[in-house]
């Protein structure tokens, strides 16, 4: 009789083992789909979002309205690439504020507005871009840009500031004021 309930508790042991080894099968597989549609969706969202960026010569006349695509830009803002950077930023004088996005970041959506209202306030003291870090690479690259969004002023085109991550209308203010005295 004792014999039996050993038996039957290591049968119970046995399928309660199989048990979790299927469940945790079933999450690790319910995890790898949801990462690629995820993937999926973020190719998507970059060859949709693409759509939504300036001309690219590079010029500041481009006249797209403010929107929270992190590529899109405001009437006062400058697409930058590898191409023109040299040009717009290394080689100009005066102040210079560079956004460093992925169009499928959501942090950088998060402050696309603010950076828009920002060279808004600028108009004439100092001058606004925006570079896609993913498009751009051997620019980012060079300014080692690990996270995104990352914002680096610039002065008579040399970098004077760089800080990661999410910022308010007001800290980016701030960090470009400083260097206007």
């Amino acid at each position: 009789m004792a014999e039996e309930k050993k038996d039957i508790q290591n049968g119970t042991e046995n399928n309660m083992k199989v048990a979790v080894t299927i469940i945790v099968i079933l999450v690790a597989m319910l995890a790898v789909a949801i990462f690629m549609l995820q993937q999926k969706n973020n190719e998507k969202s970059a060859t949709t979002g693409s759509n939504n960026t300036a001309d690219t010569s590079g010029t500041s006349g481009s006249q797209q309205t403010e929107s929270s695509e992190a590529g899109a830009l405001g009437k006062n803002e400058v697409k930058l690439t590898d191409a023109n950077f040299a040009a717009e930023v290394e080689n100009s004088k005066g102040v210079y504020l560079v956004d460093f996005y992925l169009a499928t970041c959501p942090h950088c959506k998060n402050v696309a507005k603010s950076v828009t209202a920002v060279s808004d306030e600028l108009v004439g003291k100092a001058k606004v871009g925006k570079l896609d870090s993913k498009e751009n690479n051997t620019t980012a690259t060079k300014y080692d840009i690990g996270g995104v969004p990352t914002f680096i002023v610039f002065k008579d085109g040399k970098q004077v500031e760089k800080v990661e991550g999410e910022q308010t209308k007001q800290q980016l203010l701030d960090m470009v004021n400083k260097y206007l005295k």
